[in-house]
Order: C-alpha cells, then sequence, then structure tokens
C-alpha cells in the first residue's frame, strides 16, 4: 500500500492486492456460497464451483472486491493516521482469479496547515467608547421603566397617552362595533387601528365622529380593512409620566452616587460591551490576517458541511422568532456571501488548531467551572444547573473546544500590534 499527497489535503491511496490472497478470498466466498445455494439437481453444499461460478459469478467478483477494497481503506486510516472530510472514491482494477488485485482510494483529508508566522501582525481593534448622547439615551431608557401611569384632567388627549373611549362604528344603519369601554392607544393602537387621529385632541366628555379607514391587521375582525363611521366619546385620559433623574431615583434604580453615580456606571456598562463588540472584531480580524498572511486551500467537502451548519442555524434563529424554518430560503447573493462565510469558517479552525498545538495552549477543568459560573450569574441558575445541561446533552467537550478557541485568540491577539481601524476614504 502507498500513499500519495496530491496537494495539501489530498491523498491518493494505491493498493496491489497479492494474488494469493485474491485466490484465498474468492475460494472462501464460494465455499460459503456452496453451503446456502439451492439449486435443482444438487445437494446442499454439493454445488461444483464452476456452477456456482456460472450462476453467480459476477456477484461473488463484486461482493469480494468491495470487502477487499474496504478492509484497505480501514487499514489505511488505522495505519496512516488519516482523518477522511469527505466519502473516497474508488478506481477499481479488474478481480481475476491468478492475478493481483489493483485499485486507487483518493479521498480529501484534513488540511495540514504550516503557518509561517502568526505573531507581530497589523490587526485593528476598534476604541470602545460611548458618547454622551448614547449614555443620556441609556439613562433615559432606566426612568422609563419606572414610569407609571397618571391620569390626566387638565389637557386633551396627545400621542403617547392611552385614552379610554366609548367607542360606535357603523357602515351605513348597520352597527359593526360597539365598545362600552376601550382603551385606546394614540400612538399605534393595535385593536382600532385607525381610530387614533379621532381621538386625539379630545378633551374628557367630548364627542367626535369622523370616517375611519381601520388597518388590515386591526385585532378587532369585525373592523379590519374596513371604512367606517365612528363615534367616540372620551371618558379618561392617561399617560405614563417618566420620573425626572436625581438622586432620589437613582437609588430606587440601585444605583449609588446620585444621578452622576448612574449616568457613570451606564457609562461604563456601555463601554464594557462596546469593548466585547470591538474585541469580538479584532478576533475575526487577527484570523482575516493570518488567512490573508499564510494562503492555502481546504476541501470543498468541508466548505459545504460548514455552509449546510450555517444555513441550519439561520433557519433555527428563525424558528425562534416564531416563523416556520421550513420556510426560510436564501438567495443565490445570499448563499454565496454564507459560503464567504463558511470558507472563512474553516480556514479559520484550521489555523487555530494548528496555534494551539504549536504553543500547547489548553483548557483546564477550572477554566470550564469559571465558565459555568459565568452563565450560571447570567442566567440567573445554580452552578450545578448549568453544568448538568452540558453533561445530560453530552456537550462538555463541545464547550472544552470552544473555550480552546476564544483563548487562542485570545493568545493571537496578545501577540499581534492592535492599530485603530483606518478611517474609510470619503465617496467621490
Amino acid at each position: 500500500m502507498d500513499i500519495v499527497s496530491v496537494g495539501s489535503f489530498q491523498k491518493k491511496i494505491q493498493v496491489s492486492i497479492p494474488a494469493d490472497k485474491v485466490r484465498a478470498e474468492l475460494d472462501r466466498a464460494y465455499q460459503q456460497l456452496s453451503k446456502r445455494a439451492k439449486i435443482p439437481g444438487f445437494r446442499a453444499g454439493k454445488v461444483p464451483r464452476p456452477v456456482l461460478e456460472l450462476r453467480f459469478g459476477d456477484q461473488v467478483i463484486g461482493d469480494v472486491a468491495n470487502s477487499l477494497i474496504q478492509q484497505s481503506w480501514t487499514d489505511a486510516i488505522a495505519q496512516h493516521k488519516l482523518t477522511p472530510v469527505g466519502k473516497p472514491e474508488v478506481a477499481p482494477g479488474e478481480l481475476e482469479t491468478g492475478k493481483a488485485f489493483e485499485f486507487t482510494i483518493t479521498v480529501d483529508v484534513r488540511p495540514e496547515v504550516t503557518l509561517s508566522t502568526y505573531e507581530g501582525l497589523e490587526v485593528e481593534f476598534p476604541k470602545a467608547e460611548a458618547a454622551d448622547e448614547e449614555v443620556e439615551k441609556a439613562v433615559r431608557a432606566r426612568l422609563e421603566s419606572q414610569a407609571k401611569l397618571v391620569e390626566v384632567t387638565d389637557r386633551a388627549a396627545a400621542k403617547g397617552d392611552l385614552v379610554m373611549v366609548e367607542l360606535t362604528a357603523k357602515d351605513g344603519d348597520e352597527t359593526v362595533a360597539t365598545e362600552p369601554g376601550t382603551m385606546i392607544r394614540t400612538e399605534g393602537d393595535p385593536y382600532f387601528p385607525g381610530a387614533e387621529a379621532l381621538v386625539e385632541g379630545a378633551a374628557i366628555g367630548e364627542q367626535k365622529s369622523g370616517k375611519v379607514s381601520f388597518a388590515e391587521t386591526a385585532r378587532t375582525a369585525s373592523v379590519a380593512g374596513r371604512t367606517l363611521d365612528v363615534t367616540v366619546k372620551v371618558q379618561s385620559i392617561q399617560k405614563n409620566e417618566i420620573p425626572a433623574l436625581s438622586d432620589e431615583t437613582a437609588k430606587d434604580l440601585g444605583y449609588e452616587g446620585g444621578a452622576e453615580g448612574l449616568r457613570q456606571a451606564v457609562r461604563g456598562e456601555l463601554v464594557e460591551a462596546r469593548e466585547e463588540q470591538s474585541r469580538n472584531q479584532a478576533r475575526a480580524n487577527v484570523l482575516q490576517a493570518l488567512i490573508d498572511a499564510n494562503a492555502f486551500d481546504v476541501p470543498q467537502s468541508m466548505i459545504e458541511e460548514q455552509l449546510k451548519a450555517l444555513v441550519e442555524e439561520l433557519r433555527l434563529q428563525a424558528a425562534y422568532r416564531g416563523r416556520d424554518p421550513r420556510q426560510v430560503t436564501f438567495s443565490g447573493p445570499q448563499m454565496a456571501d454564507l459560503r464567504i462565510r463558511a470558507e472563512f469558517a474553516v480556514k479559520g479552525g484550521l489555523i487555530l488548531e494548528y496555534v494551539s498545538k504549536k504553543e500547547a495552549l489548553a483548557v483546564s477543568d477550572a477554566d470550564l467551572e469559571k465558565k459555568y459560573e459565568e452563565m450560571a450569574d447570567e442566567r440567573g441558575q445554580a452552578v450545578e444547573t448549568i453544568k448538568g445541561y452540558f453533561e445530560r446533552d453530552n456537550a462538555v467537550e463541545e464547550l472544552r473546544s470552544r473555550l480552546l478557541e476564544e483563548k487562542t485568540l485570545d493568545f493571537l491577539l496578545e501577540k499581534s500590534k492592535l492599530v485603530e481601524p483606518k478611517a474609510k476614504a470619503a465617496a467621490t
């Protein structure tokens, strides 16, 4: 058995089975066939071989050839420590008694990646910052979480209010809908979408009438998509009252240091989130830099497998959003983009595998425990519960592999020259 490398990821296995072994395998096959063959005029086990060869020769030769090919393939994997990534292709010769059986097996294997360099690369690492307007917007969002509904008595209904009205909708003399008391949201009401304009500007006790074209999306089925004569009478008006930023409000929200302490804490949260985004982008940048600096090819079978995983992941995300994953399709340009991403992922994974082995990086049990604790804190669950999820799903080694990739990426960043992203050229 001889193995020849064809490029960086293909192996050609050339096999020659000696004539005496071919003869022995054929003899064994005919002996077994003779025991079970039922041919009129012959007792079981007494069928002459020439008769068997005449009736079953092609089948026996095919079975023996397949058996010898499979055994040689198994031996090649074990002896030469091959890692196939696709189905082997076999170019068989003719199997005949008295002759050696020769054939060739060609298979794609995991590429043997060797990097010329992976230190000192220039990698863009966006600076994590939070602008003042972003901080104020985030502070307001926290204040809005403390908003309370309060009654409005000194003005007419305005955009953003919740207005309780008596409502009647008619189509000529036919009463389509009547509500003695229903709440209308003046910013996108889901039940009577279209009635907001009639309600806005009306004071408590005031009655207004007019034609309303209700949206098709109205949750009140009787009015959906119809233009009707509508009369509303305002019964009450409510608004969301957002508390002003003060030391007391900051304390109620769980922040120390008063209003300024809240602002600084919010800024820190934004910067921390932005730093994680920047680090993730830098991780992708360092992989791209390594791919650019160390050109190598990968088998199409690995790209196809990764592409399939990407498509399934996107369909799973669609299912989480309530869509039928079977209805999720991708256009030609979208599939082309996914294929590029798949090739990047395959090459990136091989690079990380090379670097982690080269630098003897590993994930310890302590690293796993730390990750379990982080996930438990994020989800508000016990560490043992999180650990149980992974153990029950046999996903501990998958988590360990993911952590090793992260550790290797961080190692590469430490060995890189981190720079600010270059300014994009202005469009001319």
